[in-house]
């Protein structure tokens, strides 16, 4: 079964990877980098959501030792979601 979901889980990222690329406007594309941001703008956004996601993946992570799980693990989500955003 393992073995099964994982087959399907890549071919869906596949699909969709494949059916995002054929059926994208490729007038939107232009110019690839806003010049209201420039670059400087997509690399401050950019690592805005790395460090976002970084942060998240380690509330999630760390709070399965909580000591009152289904209390503090909401609160850590949404407390991490609401300073990311």
């Amino acid at each position: 079964m393992t073995n099964f979901f994982s087959t399907l889980n890549i071919m869906l990222v596949l699909f969709m990877g494949v059916a995002s690329l054929l059926l994208s406007n490729k007038v939107n594309l232009i110019p690839f980098v806003p010049t209201q941001f420039g670059y400087g703008g997509v690399v401050r956004g950019a690592t805005s959501s790395f460090f976002g996601y970084i942060g998240f993946d380690e509330i999630c992570c760390i709070s399965g030792e909580a000591i009152n799980p289904t209390r503090d693990i909401p609160r850590a989500i949404l407390i991490t979601l609401l300073v990311v955003t």
